[in-house]
């Protein structure tokens, strides 16, 4: 073969795709055509994108203590605990892998699987249709929260957590009426109309909220204080890390910001950890159990940015929450821990990165969600149910197998 034949036509004629009127040429091999096609200058490198958005690190690596499951005898499911990381494929992962110098507490899990998403339609998913077939066992349309396109509503599970007497929660990192907790909480139609959906919120089969997006239960059009009227049914509100620190009935709500929390790092772990600390605390004084839901809700807004340190950051500060849930769980030995996605978001890939260093380079293919299955790790009593690969709607259905009183 000529050394001076152009690329085009060397890769042409690797994709067989070089005229027969031509003069004849020898076409190239796989491994020919892959080595040229590395000479060729790397689109995301050679475009605008800032390197804080190409790169993360190296950052502080948190330590993650060896974890010694619960060996005691065989005790009755009394929590369940379900983190959904909005956004986190693999590839996000493996960022927070590399990051944290090579260690996760999602590396501990005892049980792992994967979870394909797509909607009603077997399009990609958004994380209202997601979320929904994770809380209620049905597949619907993009936008839809807790119902399908003929009007049909479904019962979320945390209302069959509370027919069996468990108290519920919610800790999220974004509005509180926001598509993924609102699926878990009410039903209504489409995603957007959070101040409708905030009311709804009154109607909940939920006893412990923790989140963001203040301004759609204050400073609504129609002028109704939402916080009076939660107080009028019992509830203690917060609406400071102060007054949600002081927190000491299991019916409470907390509400940090007007709108989404602020990103990390500017948020710090702290507003996650005293969340979930809080919850766990007041939850946990129900001797029936209790069913908790936490969202790592940044993770998505890190791919739709395109931006790889907002979405190491977030990965990391998600996994610390992970980390809290499987001690819990190690400690008493009647709970299950589930932590999964509603969704991929990004198209993202590592490409590059050092655990020595804790370096991560990654690039992205999209602004939207991405058809990628997720993953599905669980942890303690019940764990073993949740190998294997299968539609999101599974999550809801092998949830309620291990509720069941007869399990």
């Amino acid at each position: 073969m000529s050394s001076s034949l152009p690329f085009s036509l060397l890769l042409l004629g690797g994709l067989g795709l070089v005229s027969c009127a031509r003069p004849q040429v020898s076409t190239p091999t796989r491994s020919v055509v892959i080595e040229a096609l590395k000479q060729q200058p790397d689109v995301a490198l050679a475009s605008e994108v800032p390197l804080e958005k190409r790169e993360y690190g190296p950052g502080k690596p948190y330590a993650v203590p060896t974890l010694t499951p619960y060996a005691g005898p065989r005790k009755p499911l009394k929590n369940i605990i379900l983190l959904i990381g909005d956004g986190m494929g693999p590839a996000q992962v493996t960022g927070g892998l590399i990051a944290n110098r090579g260690q996760l507490y999602l590396q501990q899990a005892q049980a792992t699987g994967l979870s394909i998403t797509a909607n009603q339609y077997g399009k990609i998913t958004d994380s209202a249709a997601s979320a929904t077939a994770m809380a209620t066992g049905h597949k619907t349309y993009n936008g839809a929260i807790g119902m399908d396109s003929l009007g049909h509503s479904f019962r979320s599970i945390m209302w069959d957590a509370r027919a069996q007497g468990k108290s519920t929660g919610l800790v999220v990192a974004c509005e509180l009426p926001d598509a993924t907790p609102a699926c878990f909480a009410v039903n209504h139609p489409n995603r957007q109309d959070l101040e409708i959906i905030a009311r709804k919120f009154l109607e909940a089969p939920i006893d412990f909220m923790y989140g963001g997006g203040l301004k759609f239960f204050t400073q609504r059009q129609d002028r109704v204080d939402l916080l009076a009227q939660w107080r009028a049914k019992g509830y203690q509100v917060a609406t400071t890390p102060q007054q949600a620190r002081a927190l000491t009935s299991p019916k409470a709500v907390a509400l940090l910001a007007d709108n989404g929390p602020t990103r990390m790092p500017a948020r710090t772990a702290a507003y996650m950890e005293l969340g979930f600390d809080k919850a766990l605390e007041l939850l946990g004084k129900n001797e029936k159990g209790f069913f908790l839901m936490v969202e790592g809700s940044q993770i998505d807004d890190a791919g739709h940015f395109n931006d790889t340190s907002y979405n190491v950051q977030e990965v990391l500060d998600f996994d610390q929450q992970v980390g809290k849930a499987f001690r819990f769980a190690a400690q008493n030995g009647e709970t299950l821990v589930i932590v999964t996605a509603d969704h991929e978001t990004g198209g993202y890939s590592v490409v590059g990165g050092s655990s020595q260093t804790g370096k991560v380079s990654g690039r992205f293919t999209t602004t939207h969600h991405s058809a990628v299955v997720v993953p599905v790790f669980a942890y303690g009593n019940g764990s073993e149910l949740f190998t294997g690969l299968y539609e999101n709607t599974e999550i809801y259905h092998r949830l309620k197998q291990v509720m069941s009183p007869h399990n």
